[in-house]
Formats: structure tokens, sequence, C-alpha cells
């Protein structure tokens, strides 16, 4: 099993840092590896996260604190599409990419 990280969700993880480190860069070095390590978990339980049909057929989504990873698997790949806040308006955010 390998783990993917698209475009967007690289982009997503560095205004993720971004936005903790103008307060604390130390924090938001913690913060990113804890949301890193919660997306390795996939490789050993893919089917760990909740079903999220209603936002687009065949991803799932993990909860990482007050994110939420958007995933889908792709044979031996876990492929990670967003990395997004819980506030956010989900419905309308973009989740498909090129990997």
């Amino acid at each position: 099993m390998r783990l993917i990280l698209s475009r967007r969700a690289k982009e997503d993880l560095l205004e993720i840092w971004q936005f903790i480190a103008d307060h604390d860069e130390v924090a938001a070095d913690r913060y990113i590896d804890h949301l890193r390590d919660r997306a390795s978990e996939l490789l050993d339980f893919p089917e760990l996260g909740r079903v999220r049909d209603e936002i687009h057929p065949s991803v799932r989504s993990l909860l990482a604190r007050n994110h939420l990873v958007f995933y889908k698997r792709e044979g031996q790949e876990v492929q990670i599409l967003r990395i997004l806040h819980g506030s956010m308006d989900l419905p309308h955010q973009k989740l498909e990419d090129e990997i």
C-alpha cells in the first residue's frame, strides 16, 4: 500500500502550517506531524474513514483534530485529495485533482 498526496493536499498542508506558524512555528510543526501521522494510518486501515458519498462518490474522510483528510483508495494506493478544516463549506470544495 502506498500513500500519495495530491498537489492540492500539499498546498493545504502548507497553508495550514503557515496559518499556525504565524503564532507558533513549533506548534505548526507538531500539528502537521499529527496530520501526516493520521493519514499514514490509512496505509494499514484504508477503510478507517467515513464514506462521503454526499460530497463525492468513492471519497472518504478521516478526522484529524480540527481537519478532515479527504481521500480515496485506488488499488494499492491511498490518494489524499484535500485536507480541509471541519468548519469549511465542504460540499463546495474541489476534491478532485491530478495525482
